[in-house]
């Protein structure tokens, strides 16, 4: 999804209603930071990995593999007992 296909499906709602993302393991969080990143696209196949990476963070880093810019939204457990924070 682009900014501005995202832009658009949320311009379907009234601007007051609370956007979140999936949680850890379960339930959903809010959306604590929007930071721009460079990323690599569809580099890994494994299930339990996301589809993208970067270098450092993949099990076989794909040096052909051009960085991409994306938007990454942060979230975490704000009201979690632990002081963690996975973003």
């Amino acid at each position: 999804m682009t900014a501005k296909e995202l832009i658009e499906a949320l311009s379907q709602y009234p601007p007051d209603t609370p956007v979140v993302v999936r949680g850890y393991e379960g339930g959903y969080n809010d959306i604590q930071a929007i930071t721009p990143v460079s990323i690599q696209l569809n580099v890994n196949q494994i299930w339990y990995y996301g589809a993208h990476g970067t270098n450092d963070d993949q099990i076989n880093p794909l040096p052909e593999v051009p960085l991409t810019p994306v938007i990454y939204l942060h979230s975490y457990n704000h009201i979690a007992e632990e002081d963690w924070h996975g973003c």
